[in-house]
């Protein structure tokens, strides 16, 4: 089971679902330097210490995050920093 899992409904259409996913995946690659493999509406990443998936359709987005031994104590602040990302990208209040 994950460690982390975050579910959200968003109304973006196909083209904002694909802007948000290149942004996902830059981040991952540039700024935390994970490894990402892209499928239709599906990413999943591998870096020093995590792994996980993103899951980004018509009109839900769903991702789990699996944390290594030293990234466990720090789940509660990465679980809210996830879930802020989230509500920006999907444009929640």
């Amino acid at each position: 089971m994950s460690d982390i899992r975050l579910s959200r409904t968003h109304s973006l259409s196909s083209e904002e679902r694909e802007m948000v996913m290149s942004a996902l995946i830059e981040y991952l690659e540039e700024t935390l330097n994970a490894t990402v493999k892209r499928s239709t509406g599906r990413i999943t990443f591998k870096g020093k210490g995590y792994g996980g998936h993103v899951a980004l359709d018509a009109g839900t987005v769903e991702g789990s995050v699996r944390l290594g031994v030293m990234m466990k104590p720090l789940k509660g602040v990465i679980s809210r920093e996830i879930g802020k990302v989230l509500d920006h990208y999907l444009g929640a209040a």
